[in-house]
């Protein structure tokens, strides 16, 4: 027997977390745009995790000790978690930066939650009601909205290249770490999964850093933008990372996806307070689109009509 009003009071902390989440990542976006031409895209995935890795290991070595013979017992999945999360998932994202467009990138980003709930429905056979797609195909007008400026006429000035398939790449990475870590239930405590998960992960980032390093001559480590690598070592990479882990193990994969619909309203937010960047009508009617489809997509969850065993 549930008891639904506590149920219900998880549930709305794991939406939260996901907001939170979502807003995290926002924000490295529009970080990462303003040091695109002062480090490049591998330099900046790795000393982004090196610095999470130092912050997060003191607090996660009582934890890791605690849960070694867990890890020992996972600890092939806790790889395949590294790899299409830290590794895969934003190094694609920083290099796919230099060779196509901020709309571009949108747009492919767009499909995300798609992605993942059809991954979900194809491995852990997690089928989304007719609520959950109505609302899914609402936010993707929204998002759609935001990107096209309102007009339609702006689809057609797209040019799309090669990095855009990177940022394919990277999106599938990304929905396949949110099921992969839905189906593999690794019994751990949060703070030892992201310690196993970000070591593991910068084990991939350190060959690609280095033939960086040789190709381009340059260490691209300053320290201007120290407390930029700090700032996404703590927020995008480590909490939330937490807090995305908590909603995907409370509510799905599914659910948690149409939650990354708000990046660019966030995105656009930030950008108007921090870079000076106009909000338009297009970002208002769009993001009311994403708010209106996010409740139909977990509508049920919310009133706790949804319970899983």
């Amino acid at each position: 027997m549930y008891d639904i009003k506590s149920l219900n009071k998880r549930k709305l902390y794991a939406y939260a977390g996901l907001v939170f989440s979502v807003l995290c990542w926002a924000a490295n976006t529009v970080l990462a745009r303003g040091v695109v031409q002062e480090v490049n895209p591998m330099a900046l995935s790795f000393w982004r995790w090196f610095v999470a890795l130092v912050l997060i290991l003191p607090f996660g070595f009582f934890y890791l000790k605690r849960d070694i013979h867990t890890i020992k017992k996972n600890k092939f999945r806790l790889v395949v978690l590294a790899f299409f999360s830290v590794s895969v998932y934003n190094s694609l994202l920083y290099v796919a930066a230099h060779f196509t467009t901020a709309n571009n990138m949108s747009i492919v980003t767009a499909a995300m939650p798609t992605i993942t709930i059809v991954m979900a429905w194809m491995i852990i056979n997690e089928k989304p009601g007719r609520l959950q797609v109505f609302g899914v195909i609402i936010s993707a007008l929204g998002v759609l909205g935001i990107i096209f400026k309102g007009s339609l006429a702006n689809a057609y000035h797209l040019i799309f290249n090669y990095g855009d398939l990177l940022v394919v790449g990277s999106v599938a990475s990304w929905s396949l770490y949110s099921v992969f870590l839905r189906k593999f239930k690794i019994v751990l405590h949060p703070v030892s999964l992201l310690t196993m998960t970000i070591g593991l992960g910068i084990i991939f980032i350190v060959p690609f850093y280095l033939w960086e390093i040789i190709a381009t001559n340059d260490f691209s480590f300053r320290y201007k933008v120290f407390p930029i690598f700090l700032f996404l070592g703590i927020f995008p990479s480590i909490l939330a990372y937490l807090c995305w882990n908590n909603g995907v193990a409370k509510v799905g994969p599914s659910t948690s996806a149409t939650f990354l619909y708000l990046l660019p309203i966030f995105a656009a937010f930030l950008a108007f307070i921090f870079l000076d960047e106009n909000i338009y009508y297009y970002h208002m009617f769009g993001g009311s689109l994403i708010f209106v489809g996010l409740y139909l997509a977990n509508m049920k969850r919310v009133q706790g009509l949804n319970v899983d065993p």
